[in-house]
C-alpha cells in the first residue's frame, strides 16, 4: 500500500502536530480504498503528491468539505463516528488557518468581457438618459450561472447588427433635432383617410360627409409630448344650428367644434399625447335633411373634411439629466470642426471609460468632418459620431488588465455594484489612485451602495444567483398550476425585495434564509392565503407570524419553489440540487448514464408515490452517495406545490415532508430545513463565492477559493455577516483589485 503524500512544512505549522498521525490513520482506513491504490474515484488520488503548496492546501480543503458533508466516507457505507469527522475537519481548519495567509497575492487573469445586454441598456440609460428595450437582443450565454463571464459572452454578426441598430436609435434620441418653432408636420388628405364602417361619405380629395360619418387616421407619435391637430373643414348649412364635427383620439373626445362656414376653415386642437400609434378621428355628428325646404341651399347639412394635419411635438424637449454633459459639451455657435472636436473630447472618455488618445479622437473626427464637407446636415453627423462611439469595441467590451489601473478598477467596481458604467466621481477617484487605499475603497463602496443604481444587484446578481430568470421559461400544467406573467413578475419581485432589504438595511445575510417578514402585493398575498394591507398593485412589507412564518426567506418564496419544479409535479431532486448548488456550494456531479430519471415517471401522481420512487432510486449504489443528502433537502419542501402554494395533503393523504440528513439531523418540513441551511457556514461562504464570480467574471481558482474562504471564516467569527461585508471582501481580493503586494 502506498502511503499518503505528506507535506512536512505544512504539518510543522500545526498547533497540535500530533493530530497528523490520527488523521493519516483515518484516511488510510476509510479513504484509500476509493482514492488510492487501484481505484481512483472522482479523479482524487490521495496517494499522489500534489504539485505545490496551493495544490496541497486545495486538496485538503476538498477533503474537509466531503468529510464534513458525510460524502466521504459515505454515511451509508461507513461506521465513522461524528467525533472522527470533527477531528479531520479541525485538522484541516488549523492547517488552512496557518498556511493560507502566506499564499502569494495572485490575482489571476480575466478574459475580455463584452457588456451583457442588460449592462448595455443600463450604461446607455445612465450615460445618455435613453431607455432601450433589449428584449430583441440575442440572449447572453451564462457561465457559472451568470451573464458576466468573459469566456461565455460570445459576439456574433447578429450582436453587431442589434447593437448598431440600437446605437442609431439612441443617437437619434439624443440629437433629436426638434425645434418647437418648426415642429414636424404630417398632412393627410381627408379623402385618403379611413372611412369607418364604409358609410356616410363620398371619398375624393376630401371626405364629403352627407350623413353621420367618421374618418380616422393612425399616426405614430415619436415621444410623449404636446401635439397640435389642425383640421381643414367646411360645411353646407341647414336647419337652426351650424354643422358640428367631433375630434377624438383613440376613441376619447378631444373637442366638439362648430363649422359655420361654407369655405374652408382651419380648426386647431392641442393636447398632450403618449408616444406610440394614436388613432385620430373626425366625425360629423349633427346631420340634417329637409328636402321640402323652399330654399334649396337650406335643405341639407353636410360636412367636408379637407385635411388633417398633425404637428409636433410642439413643446420643448427636456434634456435628460444624465445627458446634460453631452448637451453642454460644445458651443452651438462654434464652427463645424471645433464643435465636433469638443463633443468628441467630452464623449469618448466618458463612453469608453478611459482616457482617449489624440489619434483615436482624430480618426473619428476626420470621418465626421468628411461627412460634413460632403453636405450632410450637422445633426446627421452628430448622430453618426455618437453611434460610432457606441458601437466601438471600446464601448462594447471591457478590456481589463490583470492588475487594473485606476480607471479600469473604477469600471470593474461600477459594473459589479451598478451593472453600469462608472460615474464621473468614481472615474476621478480611480484616476487619482485613491481606489488603491483600503479605506478609500471601502468609502467608495459605501457611497455606491447608497446610490439607487445599487438596486440592480437584486435584478442582476440575486436574480441570476437564485435562478429567478428561469421563471419566464417555467410552464407548469395550466389546469393544475395556473401561472400567468403577472404572477411570475410578483414571484420574482418578492425575492428581489427581500434581497434589497437585507442589503440596504445591513441585515445578516442569513435573513435571506429565514426572517419574519416578506413583501406582498394583493395578487401574491391571495396566492399565499395571506392578508394584504395597501393598494392592490403595491408591494408592502408584511410581518409574518405563526404558520405564515414559513414564507420568511427565499426557501418559502414561490419564485424558488416554481423554478425547481416539473410541469406536472414538484421535484424534490431539483429542489435539493438547487439548495446544494446555490445555497451550500456543493453541486452534485452529473448522474451516471441511465440513472437520470425514475423508472416509472408516469406512475408518479402524488407525494407518497414520488417518495417511494426516490427511495428505490437511492438503493442504487451509484446514486446513494449524492441522493441521500439531496433528496432529504428536497423532500422537506414537499408541502409546497409546483407554484409555491402550501398543501398539507394531496391525493394520497397527508404529505410526509420528513427526512434525515447524512449527519443524522432530522428534518420535518421547511422550518427545519431553514434552520439547517442558516446554521451551515457553507451558506455564507457560498454567497461570497457567487459574488466573486459575478464581480470578477470567472470561476474561482483553488488559490482564490482558499483565500476567500479564509477571509469568510474571519467574518464568521464575529457573528453577523452583511452583504456589504462580503462585497468589501471581494473588492479587496487581488483577483478583483489586482495584486497590491
Amino acid at each position: 500500500m502506498r502511503s499518503l503524500a505528506w507535506s512536512p512544512p505544512l504539518l510543522l505549522a500545526l498547533a497540535v502536530p500530533g493530530q497528523a498521525t490520527e488523521v493519516r490513520a483515518f484516511l488510510e482506513e476509510h479513504c484509500f480504498s476509493c482514492h488510492g491504490e487501484d481505484k481512483v474515484s472522482g479523479g482524487l488520488d490521495l496517494t499522489v503528491p500534489p504539485e505545490g503548496q496551493v495544490a496541497a492546501l486545495w486538496r485538503w480543503s476538498r477533503v474537509r468539505e466531503r468529510v464534513r458533508a458525510f460524502e466521504m466516507p459515505p454515511a451509508h457505507a461507513s461506521e465513522v463516528t461524528p467525533a472522527e469527522r470533527r477531528q479531520v475537519v479541525q485538522f484541516v481548519d488549523d492547517l488552512l488557518a496557518a498556511e493560507v495567509p502566506r499564499l502569494p497575492r495572485d490575482g489571476g487573469a480575466v478574459t475580455v468581457r463584452r457588456l451583457s445586454r442588460y449592462q448595455w441598456r443600463n450604461t446607455v440609460l445612465d450615460q445618455l438618459g435613453v431607455e432601450v428595450d433589449v428584449a430583441a437582443f440575442p440572449a447572453d450565454d451564462l457561465g457559472y450561472g451568470f451573464d458576466t463571464i468573459g469566456d461565455a459572452l460570445t459576439f456574433s454578426t447578429l450582436h453587431l447588427e442589434k447593437y448598431l441598430d440600437a446605437a442609431e436609435r439612441v443617437a437619434a434620441a439624443v440629437f433629436h433635432g426638434e425645434d418647437p418653432a418648426r415642429p414636424a408636420r404630417r398632412e393627410f388628405a381627408g379623402g385618403a383617410m379611413h372611412l369607418v364602417d364604409d358609410r356616410g361619405a363620398r371619398m375624393d380629395s376630401a371626405a364629403h360627409m352627407y350623413t353621420r360619418a367618421t374618418v380616422e387616421q393612425r399616426v405614430h407619435l415619436p415621444r410623449d409630448g404636446v401635439y397640435r391637430l389642425r383640421v381643414l373643414a367646411k360645411a353646407q348649412q341647414a336647419g337652426d344650428e351650424p354643422a358640428r364635427m367631433q375630434v377624438t383620439a383613440d376613441g376619447r373626445e378631444l373637442q366638439l367644434l362648430d363649422v359655420p362656414n361654407r369655405s374652408v376653415e382651419e380648426f386647431v386642437v392641442e393636447r398632450r399625447f403618449d408616444a406610440g400609434e394614436r388613432r385620430f378621428a373626425v366625425s360629423f355628428v349633427n346631420d340634417y335633411y329637409d328636402p321640402d325646404n323652399e330654399d334649396p341651399l337650406a335643405r341639407d347639412r353636410n360636412l367636408d373634411v379637407e385635411a388633417l394635419i398633425v404637428e409636433g411635438p410642439v413643446d420643448a424637449r427636456a434634456t435628460p439629466a444624465a445627458a446634460r454633459w453631452l448637451a453642454e459639451a460644445a458651443d452651438p455657435s462654434a464652427d463645424g470642426d471645433a464643435r465636433l472636436r469638443a463633443q468628441l473630447d467630452a464623449m469618448l472618455p466618458r463612453l469608453w471609460r478611459r482616457a482617449v488618445t489624440a489619434e483615436e479622437r482624430d480618426r473619428l473626427l476626420a470621418a465626421a468632418v468628411s461627412r460634413l464637407e460632403g453636405g450632410a446636415p450637422r445633426i446627421e453627423v452628430e448622430r453618426f459620431v455618437l453611434a460610432a462611439a457606441l458601437t466601438s469595441p471600446h464601448f462594447l467590451f471591457r478590456f481589463e488588465p490583470d492588475a487594473p489601473g485606476g480607471e479600469a478598477l473604477a469600471t470593474r467596481l461600477a459594473y459589479f455594484l451598478w451593472a453600469s458604467a462608472p460615474d464621473e466621481a468614481l472615474l476621478a477617484r480611480g484616476r487619482a489612485g485613491r481606489l488603491r487605499d483600503d479605506g478609500a475603497l471601502a468609502a467608495e463602496v459605501e457611497r455606491m451602495l447608497q446610490d439607487p443604481r445599487a438596486d440592480r444587484l437584486a435584478g442582476e446578481f440575486a436574480a441570476q444567483w437564485l435562478e429567478l430568470r428561469g421563471l419566464a421559461a417555467a410552464q407548469p400544467d395550466p389546469d393544475r398550476y395556473p401561472l400567468d406573467d403577472g404572477l411570475r413578475a410578483a414571484f420574482a419581485q418578492e425575492t428581489e425585495l427581500l434581497f434589497l432589504s437585507v442589503l440596504r438595511e445591513g441585515r445578516d445575510v442569513r435573513e435571506l434564509i429565514d426572517c419574519d417578514y416578506t413583501h406582498l402585493d394583493a395578487r401574491l398575498a391571495a396566492h399565499y392565503g395571506l392578508a394584504h394591507d395597501g393598494p392592490p398593485d403595491v408591494f408592502v412589507r408584511t410581518p409574518l407570524e405563526g404558520a405564515a412564518r414559513l414564507r420568511g426567506g427565499i426557501l418559502g418564496h414561490a419564485s424558488v419553489l416554481a423554478v425547481t419544479s416539473n410541469p406536472t409535479r414538484t421535484s424534490p431532486v431539483k429542489r435539493g440540487k438547487w439548495v446544494l448548488e446555490n445555497l451550500l456550494g456543493q453541486p452534485p456531479p452529473p448522474p451516471p448514464p441511465g440513472n437520470d430519471s425514475f423508472e416509472d415517471e408516469a406512475a408518479i401522481d402524488d407525494a407518497a408515490t414520488l417518495r417511494e420512487q426516490m427511495a428505490r432510486h437511492r438503493e442504487r449504489t451509484k446514486c446513494a452517495v449524492c441522493h441521500v443528502r439531496m433528496d432529504a433537502l428536497g423532500l422537506s419542501l414537499e408541502r409546497f406545490d409546483a407554484i409555491g402554494r402550501f398543501r398539507a395533503r394531496d391525493g394520497a393523504g397527508d404529505i410526509d415532508a420528513s427526512a434525515e440528513l447524512p449527519d443524522g439531523t432530522a428534518l420535518d418540513g421547511l422550518a427545519d430545513l431553514k434552520r439547517a441551511v442558516a446554521a451551515d457556514p457553507a451558506f455564507v461562504r457560498t454567497l461570497a463565492h457567487k459574488l466573486f464570480v459575478y464581480a470578477v467574471g470567472r470561476d474561482l481558482r483553488p488559490i482564490d477559493r482558499l483565500r476567500v474562504d479564509h477571509a469568510v471564516l474571519g467574518r464568521l467569527a464575529s457573528g453577523k455577516v452583511t452583504v456589504r461585508d462580503l462585497i468589501l471582501l471581494v473588492v479587496a481580493d487581488p483577483a478583483f483589485a489586482g495584486a497590491r503586494g
